[in-house]
Parts: structure tokens; sequence; C-alpha cells
């Protein structure tokens, strides 16, 4: 744990002083709330409609865009091989990273996803799985987006490469977002929230699994 914390709390001390992730990716996710509110608020009695496909996209964004500089730190000089020496594991790397990233996009939905229910006039039916289904959502998006950034860190197409990977990999996890978000905003479906969430919660394990068996092999190549 000292291990984990001392990364987490270094990688998020660079973030604060630098704002290398969290600026563009804050600056992204509210023009996507803008243009998606002129693009949408022609029939506002709709919203309810299309609302949770905003709230996912916007979270898919925040998620990602930014994922790409995960490991831009420790690219320069090689210090990627430096960490990978110290005395913890790489399963204590690779949970210090999917934090930073899960925080990191918090923080960028606290700002977006409220304007977005704002913006919209959306009643929240049910929060709690509303905050469930979101928190779930940013836990598979972090390891997904953790695990392919460092293995794709060296690579000159990063940026490309990145998206194309992961996005047909997250796509359940949209599907059982957008479900729940819709439940939650009170949407004629009649369907209940708890199979979406055990199917996000199973998803987040399968995923946290794999990272952990695949993670180190990953990083050394």
């Amino acid at each position: 744990m000292r291990a984990f914390f001392s990364i987490l709390v270094k990688d998020l001390r660079i973030e604060f002083r630098t704002k290398d992730i969290l600026y563009p990716v804050a600056l992204f996710s509210l023009v996507v709330v803008v243009v998606f509110s002129f693009a949408f608020l022609q029939d506002p009695k709709k919203a309810i409609d299309y609302g949770p496909g905003i709230v996912w996209v916007c979270v898919l964004f925040s998620a990602t865009v930014g994922q790409n500089r995960l490991f831009d730190k420790e690219r320069e000089n090689n210090c990627l091989s430096a960490l990978l020496l110290c005395p913890c594991k790489a399963h204590t790397i690779f949970l210090a990273k999917a934090t930073m990233h899960l925080i990191l996009a918090c923080l960028v939905q606290l700002l977006s996803i409220p304007l977005i229910i704002i913006f919209f006039d959306i009643s929240l039916v049910d929060p709690a799985s509303f905050v469930a289904s979101l928190f779930l959502g940013n836990i598979g998006l972090a390891i997904i987006g953790t695990l392919f950034a460092s293995m794709l860190t060296n690579s000159r197409m990063k940026e490309v490469l990145l998206p194309l990977v992961t996005y047909p990999l997250l796509v359940p996890v949209l599907i059982a977002g957008v479900k729940v978000c819709a439940i939650a905003f009170g949407a004629p479906v009649f369907e209940d929230v708890n199979p979406w969430l055990r199917f996000m919660l199973g998803f987040d394990l399968f995923a946290g699994l794999l990272a952990f068996l695949l993670f180190e092999r990953m990083v050394r190549q």
C-alpha cells in the first residue's frame, strides 16, 4: 500500500501542477455538452430519450481522451523501466495508474454531467442507481484504458490506435450504462436496474483479473 500511494500521489501531484490531462479533457467534455445541448434542445420533451446516451458519450470521452497521456512521464528518459525496477509488484503500478485515471475522469464528470442534467432539465428518479452505474462504468473504463495505454506507450500512433483497440471492448459497459441511466431518468423502460448493475460489476471484475494477469507482460514489451 505504501508503494501504491507513493506512485498515486506522485502522479496526482505532477498532474495538478502541469494540468496536462485535466484541462484538455475538461474543456473537451464541456464542448461536447454545449454542442449536444444546442443540437438536441429543439424538443425538450425528448430529453429523457437521448439524455442517457449523451451522458455516456461524455463519460466515454472524459475517460478515454486523456488515457494516452497516462504513461507519458514514464516514457521520457526511459523512466518506466526505472519504475519497474522499484521494489514493488507490477500490479501495484497498474492499480495506482488506474486509480489516477479514475480520479481524473470523475473530477471531469463532476463538472460535465450536472450540466447535462441542468441543460436538459432531467429529473433523477433513481439517483443511487445512476451514481452506481457511473462509478462501475468508470472503473471498467479505467481498467481497460490503463491496460492498453501501457501496451501502446512506445507506439508512434497511440493516439489513433488506443481508441480503436479500447472502444470495441467498452461497448458492453456503455450499453449497460445507458440502460441504467434510462431507468434512473424515468424513461418508460420496464426493466430492473439490478441485472445491469450486476453485469457492470462482473465486467469490472473480469477486466480487472485480465489486467492483473497481463499488465506486467504487456508493459515490459
